[in-house]
């Protein structure tokens, strides 16, 4: 696994920058961090082949496709063997309507994040892979009314800004 310790401040602003806007040319990234085109291609590629940029993707308006409903879904089961755990998991990563799912500790097993076209679209999500699962206690829908922060950039700390 990747140690933060591998990354200097050059890496940690070539992160910064590309987590911004991953379209940036080599060249414009070089001028940025005070580095040559080509030491930026070599540490962009060691990055790359350890696993730290694990993807560069584009961030698509869920709205644009039809998927204007986002809902934060809990979901608590009703045994936590590790077979059921495993068999909630496979099931959820095969549901195309859930964009993000977290295994967690306290009162829900696990947190869904749901992208849906309208509600008619939850309740058959939800009779299909949460109410048909006979190891599911309970679950709570939270509707998203209004996204007021979303960033897929992994923070950093600012005390190494210095190039």
């Amino acid at each position: 696994m990747p140690d933060e310790k591998q990354l200097d401040s050059y890496d940690r602003k070539l992160l910064a920058l590309l987590q911004e806007d991953a379209r940036r040319t080599h060249d414009e990234l070089a001028e940025a961090v005070s580095l040559s085109p080509t030491a930026v291609t070599r540490r962009l590629k060691r990055l790359r082949s350890e696993g730290i940029i694990r993807r560069e993707v584009a961030l698509v308006d869920p709205a644009v496709l039809g998927r204007p409903l986002r809902l934060v879904v809990n979901v608590i089961l009703e045994r936590e063997r590790i077979a059921l755990v495993d068999a909630f998991k496979q099931a959820i990563r095969a549901a195309p309507e859930v964009v993000e799912c977290y295994h967690v500790t306290g009162r829900p097993d696990f947190v869904l994040v749901v992208l849906v076209r309208d509600m008619g679209d939850y309740e058959r999500f939800c009779r299909q892979h949460i109410m048909s699962n006979d190891n599911v206690r309970e679950f709570e829908s939270l509707v998203v009314m209004e996204t007021t922060k979303y960033s897929t950039a992994v923070p950093q700390d600012t005390a190494d800004e210095a190039c």
